[in-house]
């Protein structure tokens, strides 16, 4: 009997300190971390008829993280005889958030294109156009110091419902005699005026698009009346950065009697962040060269 009890106890006391020490082992060990957050990365697909991406929310998945910047503007063009410079092309917005989602939901992703400079036409604006987004960057005016266009806007969609939409840059003025104006920064700049007096257009924002950049011997810039960027002014005026839900106006032309006059830069487009976004940030004038679109999610 006292054997078999003292056998017993000390089986029992044993056990207490073998899992006692186990414990002690597993406590020390460091936590592993969480897997890293997947992320879905979409780029602009340059031409005329750019169709929208798609992106469906994984199964178990509830909240997605965007981050969405919009094209960059085109520099103007160096003008052919006096050599002037053009002006530098606005860099795209910056915008994103975390939005509830459900498994499943599918969406729509439109990414923005830089502008193009081209020789004495103006550029032709950044994608996305009609056949995808809405917020196609504006062309430019034409000369022999051809403005460059805009940059195209980039958003995600949920059905009808803009989530996040980055404003595109302006274009840059063309060159010419004095000083071209660049372009404003996408998301919320407008554009340089030229040291002629060639207007830059103005920032598209929440309630209005951008306004036409005055003229300096030739014609004033367009303003933009929806996302699309407006036109430049001839000659050379810069074209404006398409945006979200208004895009930006037209830079000013010049005079093209004998040596052009460097004409001003159009403005960036608007940006615009979902009010059911948790941490939401927007940024102006980030993102050089194409837009791009991110999406991140816990797996």
């Amino acid at each position: 009997m006292f054997r078999r009890l003292a056998f017993g106890r000390s089986t029992r006391i044993s056990t207490v300190v073998l899992a006692g020490a186990a414990f002690a082992v597993a406590a020390c060990q460091p936590a592993k971390p969480p897997p890293p957050p997947v992320t879905a990365t979409f780029e602009c697909v340059p031409g005329g008829t750019q169709e929208s991406q798609t992106f469906v929310v994984p199964p178990g998945v509830t909240a997605v993280t965007i981050a969405a910047t919009g094209g960059q503007g085109a520099a103007g063009m160096t003008e052919q005889v006096s050599g002037g410079p053009g002006g530098s092309g606005g860099l795209g917005g910056l915008v994103g958030g975390t939005f509830a989602v459900a498994p499943g939901v599918t969406l729509t992703v439109n990414v923005g294109c830089q502008g193009t400079t081209a020789s004495d036409e103006g550029g032709n604006g950044g994608a996305p156009n009609g056949f995808g987004g809405t917020g196609e960057g504006g062309g430019a005016g034409d000369g022999n110091g051809a403005g460059g266009a805009g940059g195209g806007e980039s958003d995600v969609r949920q059905s009808a419902t803009v989530l996040v939409a980055a404003g595109g840059g302006g274009g840059g003025g063309g060159g010419g005699d004095g000083t071209a104006g660049t372009g404003g920064a996408g998301g919320g700049g407008a554009g340089g005026n030229s040291s002629g007096g060639c207007g830059g257009g103005g920032s598209g924002t929440q309630a209005s698009g951008g306004a036409g950049g005055a003229a300096c011997g030739g014609a004033a810039g367009d303003t933009a009346t929806s996302g699309l960027g407006a036109g430049g002014g001839n000659f050379n005026g810069g074209g404006g950065g398409g945006g979200f839900p208004f895009g930006g106006g037209g830079g000013g032309g010049g005079s093209v009697v004998l040596t052009p006059d460097a004409a001003g830069g159009g403005g960036g487009g608007a940006s615009f962040v979902h009010a059911s976004a948790a941490n939401p940030f927007a940024t102006p004038g980030v993102q050089a060269g194409n837009g791009l679109v991110a999406i991140s999610y816990e797996a």
